[in-house]
């Protein structure tokens, strides 16, 4: 199988500062809890590669969650970057929008292609969450995907296996204050079409730079 070459061009103009490294701090808090769940309940937790249904969302992010990921993107190689570029410029068709759910564009055969750069939300997805805004027809305030913790109910689960999802948005968004007071720019929160988008674009560009 012939290799794909490898183009890392940058992308984005901001410098990495104190407001991304806590961001990648917290980062690691999260992708350690994720370990830990799984350890704990090795046969409750489902998630697997292919398994994508929670990847047919339309998620917004902070920037401070769009540099990140726009710098994952541009660590694509360039046939990777091509393909995704492929599925970003496919006109959306409003009738199957309206009846179907639509995947994010950086879902390709089952797999999320940034996966080591995807955004905190899409990192818990379908694990254990507790958050004051879960509210189940049982009172109950914790949630998590339907495919994990068949045989056993969410009040059983270890308080420690369960991200506290309050916390956590409060630290990010704690996080993207700082991040914006860092980096001047509008304080609004972006989707993840957009950021590829523009990731793609600054691609581009280096690439006609480079090009002899």
């Amino acid at each position: 199988m012939k290799a794909e070459k490898t183009s890392s061009p940058k992308a984005g103009r901001h410098a990495v500062t104190e407001a991304y490294h806590t961001y990648q701090r917290l980062v690691e808090r999260v992708e350690a809890l994720a370990r830990d769940i799984r350890q704990r309940y090795p046969t409750q937790v489902t998630c697997h590669a292919g398994c994508d249904a929670c990847c047919y969302q339309q998620f917004t992010i902070f920037p401070v969650e769009a540099w990140h990921l726009a710098q994952a993107v541009t660590r694509l190689s360039l046939e990777a970057r091509q393909r995704l570029r492929l599925r970003l410029e496919q006109p959306d068709n409003p009738l199957q929008m309206a009846v179907s759910a639509q995947p994010c564009v950086l879902l390709e055969n089952g797999r999320c292609s940034v996966y080591e750069g995807r955004p905190l939300i899409c990192r818990m997805q379908g694990l254990p969450l507790f958050s004051m805004m879960i509210i189940r027809p049982d009172g109950g305030r914790r949630d998590c995907c339907p495919l994990n913790f068949t045989d056993m109910a969410l009040e059983d689960i270890d308080a420690q296996a369960i991200y506290n999802l309050d916390l956590v948005n409060q630290t990010l968004a704690a996080i993207h204050h700082l991040f914006i007071q860092e980096h001047p720019q509008p304080d609004r929160r972006v989707s993840i079409r957009q950021v590829v988008s523009q990731a793609l674009t600054a691609c581009s560009v280096a690439e006609a730079d480079n090009t002899p």
